[in-house]
């Protein structure tokens, strides 16, 4: 395969879902989407990958947080909860009717 054919299908497995919450879905307003992430995945990684599963729009800026995770118990079960990372979008032009439900 070639490193351009693998590049392509390393930015589709970057963004996992987008998040949906009362918070996030009132960013909307402000063009801003949140979505999980590869844990490993760069900031530049995150805006290339945007730009690719919604054309037409571009990536403003882009921000992450690292959410570690935490202990959670159940009777006497004790486990934890699974950490991950998201991603806060700021898009330029058009807002994503996907997303918002239109």
């Amino acid at each position: 395969m070639s490193k351009v054919k693998k590049e392509s299908e390393r930015l589709y497995e970057i963004i996992k879902t987008p998040l949906i919450s009362e918070k996030s879905t009132s960013m909307y307003e402000q063009n801003k989407y949140t979505f999980e992430v590869a844990k490993d995945a760069t900031k530049v990684e995150i805006k290339k990958a945007i730009e690719l599963l919604f054309p037409g729009r571009k990536a403003k800026k882009v921000q992450t947080v690292y959410r570690p995770s935490h202990e959670k118990r159940r009777g006497k079960v004790i486990g934890r909860t699974q950490s991950g990372k998201k991603a806060i979008v700021t898009i330029e032009g058009e807002p994503i009717d996907e997303l918002v439900g239109a």
